[in-house]
């Protein structure tokens, strides 16, 4: 007896209309249990986080330049 004799070919044909289905819910937003997906709830501020990082660089760099001169005017009597 063969496999498909055994076991038939409805296994594999719901197996891939499930896939298909989940793949459409995650689409829309939906997860399987029927709540939104975790991305849409939690959104990324990955954009947010990089322009505040690069503004505290900015302060800090700006804050040594003022620093130096400061202390080079206190060495050197500038």
């Amino acid at each position: 007896m063969s496999r498909i004799e055994k076991f038939g070919r409805r296994r594999q044909a719901d197996a891939s209309a499930a896939k298909n289905s989940r793949q459409s819910d995650v689409r829309d937003g939906l997860a399987e249990g029927g709540l939104p997906s975790r991305r849409i709830i939690h959104p990324s501020n990955k954009k947010q986080m990089t322009q505040w990082l690069y503004r505290v660089q900015i302060f800090i760099y700006l804050l040594l330049v003022i620093g130096l001169l400061m202390w080079g005017k206190r060495m050197y009597g500038l």
